[in-house]
């Protein structure tokens, strides 16, 4: 478009200054000059502050990223060191609890042994006391033995046996038989 109305004007006034095309060497010069100027002021004194801002946050960005680094070593350090407590305190619990089951059994076991050593105990003193049930039983029962014995006899030969006289022999066979 901005050809368009270039090649317009030109046709119009063949006489007419380009605008694109500078016409005089003075124009050019000061152009120079100008653009030298700018340039001047722009490498010595506006651009070193922008470089070092841009160098300053490129440092920290490096430092931001070398701390970030940093952290995540000591998290994962603090990582490693909490399953180590934990692990050992595990084997500690472990450790507890079979000692505890320890101590139990033998607590149990010797529950049981006293349990049974008394049970023992008591069974030997029910057949002592047994024992001595049936011998005064027996002992008790000896006269009523020789009487019945002596009673059935002299009914068996029907004669009257005397019961004093053969009291030993009855004595005898009820002592053997015990």
């Amino acid at each position: 478009m901005l050809a368009a109305v270039l090649v317009r004007l030109a046709e119009e006034d063949p006489t007419a200054i380009n605008p694109v095309v500078p016409d005089e060497i003075g124009e050019i010069f000061w152009g120079a000059v100008a653009f030298f100027s700018l340039w001047i002021l722009m490498r010595y004194w506006l651009l070193p502050p922008l470089m070092r801002i841009r160098e300053q946050r490129r440092a920290k960005e490096i430092a931001d990223l070398e701390a970030a680094e940093e952290a995540r070593t000591a998290a994962v350090q603090v990582r490693r060191d909490y399953d180590a407590t934990l692990a050992e305190a595990r084997q500690r619990a472990a450790a507890v609890l079979e000692e505890a089951r320890s101590a139990a059994e033998a607590e149990r076991q010797a529950a049981v042994s006293a349990a049974e050593t008394e049970a023992a105990a008591r069974r030997q003193e029910a057949m002592a006391e047994l024992e001595a049930a049936r011998a005064r039983a027996i002992a008790g029962m000896g006269d009523d033995v020789a009487d019945l014995a002596t009673t059935a006899a002299s009914k068996v030969v029907e004669a009257p046996i005397d019961a004093s006289a053969h009291r030993s022999t009855v004595d005898t066979y009820v002592e053997g038989n015990r």
